[in-house]
């Protein structure tokens, strides 16, 4: 996993970017600030060679150096195929086969359920969540193709089978889902 943090240093107003990549450090880059030969040469101090040991140098330079870990939000994309991926881990056991079909197949899922949802990402997101989740609930010939391409494909007869099951589509910020 790869986490960034801003470093900045608090008396030349000098800003740097940190990147660490499963736990070792990885790049350094200048954003803005004053950075002379002085500096470069004692720049190895106030740089955590793991990012496990990020909390003793917050702790030892706090009132000359300011750490602050960058967060980045996931894309709806990405939180789809998380959700797709655990749910297909626990129900084969095996981690799955993605290829650029799947890829596509995954954009026309998140398209079709955001357009069920109004345009809300939320809310398509939760309607995935459901489906995923409600899956037991379909054929036994639908359970046995959890392939992205084929839910893709068969999308509207499943969607159809879970709403038969008399499951109702009621998570979201601003009500329910219907279908």
């Amino acid at each position: 996993m790869t986490n960034h943090y801003n470093i900045e240093v608090l008396e030349t107003q000098t800003h740097l970017k940190v990147t660490y990549r499963d736990d070792k450090f990885r790049k350094l880059e200048h954003l803005r600030g004053k950075l002379d030969d002085a500096m470069l040469k004692q720049l190895g101090r106030i740089i955590p060679r793991s990012e496990s040991s990020m909390q003793s140098y917050i702790n030892h330079y706090q009132s000359k150096v300011s750490y602050t870990k960058i967060e980045t939000k996931k894309s709806l994309y990405t939180q789809f195929l998380d959700e797709w991926t655990a749910f297909f881990e626990q129900f084969s056991g095996l981690p799955p086969k993605f290829t650029g079909a799947d890829g596509n197949s995954l954009k026309s899922i998140i398209t079709y359920l955001t357009k069920l949802s109004a345009g809300s990402e939320t809310e398509a997101l939760a309607l995935w969540k459901i489906i995923l989740s409600k899956w037991h609930t379909v054929k036994e010939f639908h359970q046995q193709n959890t392939d992205l391409k084929y839910i893709n494909s068969k999308l509207n007869i499943i969607l159809h089978e879970i709403k038969q099951q008399g499951n109702t589509f009621t998570q979201g910020t601003n009500g329910s889902v219907e279908l």
